[in-house]
């Protein structure tokens, strides 16, 4: 690939892009609680709790119409081009592009005309919500064409014209969602649930819109100048040009089959967060029923359990970059035969994971009351915060390991991990949520997450060898954040009350795990100079403290 469109500047543009969208969706949740509030008497939770049962299935079924789908696009898209078949490459896109429109319209006309029966098989309480999910139905349609423009530019490495069509779509998305729950939550609390899930009709609109002038604006140039990249020195070093024959691509019906091969496991990897919330609420409400909570009790337990899920979903932006980035990448480096290199990159994917994931965990879990009052006005969900941020790491594990497993043509392991640990997770849900509460179902989370994790780790130690350094990715980052931990338990007293001390507390957090991981020597200088744009300033800089290794 181009020089500059490298697996660790793909992963912080698509960090970056995340970043704001998450940011805008967490800022989005509180306004549109504020709107609720006045209408249905709990705060905006029991709105909020209706608008999220459409979203949950609207996300696993676009999981299966087009996420999956986007990934395997850029897995074969990359893997075409580092063999240097351009045609190939092309071949891919045109059928998945064909494949996704189709997969999406049925998806979406099942969505509209069976959206009471699928509100009544979640839960009876939750009937009401039948109209957020015809609300919902046509961006089905519209994310999955989408995906496959993205996946295409993925399959290149190119990572921005993704970034850039995300926060496209998160902007628009807010401003029509928040226009349209004013105005629809006057005539009833489920109709203004649904003017909230039409929001996202009109995100996705318009970034395919932006999507497709970008690949007319592009046309063949774009073809050209990765044909070009694919064919220059060292790309196809060694055997790969006769790999490149044997590899040839199957024709007609054979390459769809191709494609669901490769996709269909990496769709059931990328619907495994909105799964895990589909336990939720399939079991939750069951379990708390059969403790006396019901009604609209129920719909505001679920909403501070999806509150908090949001909150603690927040740090995978990370290892959704890093997912999304470096499966393409080691796919390239497994077609070629490089094992050193995809080891390397892997490591690089696992640094990132741990040292960001870890302290996101402890920070999280440290300040659950204020974080959640924070963000949502309201500190009643702080209990469920608390108890949701164990699931911070494994949630980014799981997902960074997938990446690399899929990567390197360990489609269906990564699968296979996680079917077993939502076992786990689906029986603590139905045993803890009765004695525990909605504190149960978030336990129950972290460790279904954390075997699925665990499993894959080990999966990626037998194929690449010694791929996790446990010194310096583990042990390093865990010394710093019970530091950050331990400061801020002793600074507690002295902050100021009210959102000013959590910004507060959060800034020393960050500030002293940071100092403490310097310290320690967890930090290396090709950290920091990987860093886009102003890397290679800041790590000359920190040269001279002698803190980098």
């Amino acid at each position: 690939m181009r020089e500059g469109e490298s697996f660790l500047r793909g992963a912080f543009v698509l960090t970056l892009a995340t970043l704001i969208t998450r940011l805008l969706g967490l800022l989005y949740k509180p306004v549109v609680a504020r709107i609720f509030a006045p209408f249905d008497g709990r705060g905006g939770a029991v709105g909020l709790g209706l608008t999220q049962v459409p979203v949950t299935a609207y996300q696993i079924v676009l999981s299966f119409t087009s996420v999956g789908l986007n990934v395997g696009i850029a897995r074969l898209v990359a893997e075409q081009m580092a063999l240097g078949d351009a045609h190939g490459a092309r071949r891919v896109f045109r059928s998945s592009l064909a494949l996704m429109t189709g997969l999406g319209l049925v998806g979406a006309l099942g969505f509209y005309f069976g959206a009471p029966w699928i509100a009544r098989a979640i839960s009876p309480e939750v009937l009401e919500a039948a109209h957020g999910f015809r609300a919902m139905a046509p961006a089905l349609l519209l994310t999955s064409v989408l995906a496959a423009y993205r996946g295409l530019f993925q399959g290149f490495q190119e990572m921005t014209p993704t970034a850039v069509s995300q926060i496209v779509e998160q902007v628009v998305r807010v401003g029509a969602g928040a226009a349209l729950t004013w105005a629809l939550v006057r005539v009833s609390v489920p109709l203004g649930a649904a003017g909230f899930n039409l929001g996202d009709v009109f995100g996705a609109a318009a970034a395919l819109i932006y999507m497709l002038i970008l690949a007319a604006r592009r046309g063949g140039a774009l073809w050209q100048a990765e044909q070009a990249a694919a064919q220059g020195p060292g790309v196809l070093a060694g055997p790969a040009p006769d790999r490149a024959v044997k590899r040839r691509l199957p024709r007609g019906l054979r390459l769809y089959g191709r494609i669901f091969a490769v996709a269909a496991p990496i769709t059931v990897v990328g619907a495994v967060v909105p799964l895990m919330m589909m336990a939720d609420a399939l079991f939750v409400f069951r379990t708390l029923a059969a403790t006396g909570v019901t009604g609209v009790d129920a719909q505001e337990q679920y909403g501070l359990l999806t509150n908090a899920f949001m909150i603690v979903n927040l740090p995978a932006i990370v290892s959704t970059a890093v997912y999304t980035a470096v499966l393409p990448a080691l796919a390239g480096a497994a077609a070629l035969g490089r094992t050193a290199e995809a080891r390397l990159k892997a490591r690089q994917a696992y640094r990132i994971t741990f040292l960001l994931g870890i302290p996101a965990q402890a920070g999280i879990w440290a300040l659950a009351p204020g974080i959640y009052r924070l963000i949502y006005g309201f500190p009643a969900g702080g209990p469920a915060l608390e108890a949701m941020a164990w699931s911070v790491l494994p949630i980014m594990l799981q997902q960074t390991t997938s990446g690399v497993l899929q990567g390197m043509g360990r489609i269906g392991a990564p699968v296979r991990n996680f079917i077993l640990g939502a076992a786990v997770k689906i029986g603590l849900t139905a045993w803890w949520t009765g004695p525990y509460g909605i504190a149960g179902a978030a336990w129950a989370t972290a460790v279904g997450f954390g075997v699925a994790a665990l499993l894959n780790l080990v999966e990626v130690e037998r194929l690449l060898g010694r791929t996790m350094l446990t010194r310096s990715m583990l042990w390093k980052p865990l010394g710093a954040a019970l530091a950050m931990v331990g400061v801020l338990r002793l600074l507690q007293p002295y902050l100021p009350p009210g959102n000013g001390g959590v910004l507060l507390a959060i800034a020393a957090g960050a500030a002293v795990y940071g100092l403490a991981l310097l310290a320690a020597g967890g930090v290396y200088r090709r950290d920091v100079a990987a860093i886009p744009r102003f890397g290679p300033r800041l790590a000359a800089m920190l040269d001279r403290t002698r803190l980098l290794r």
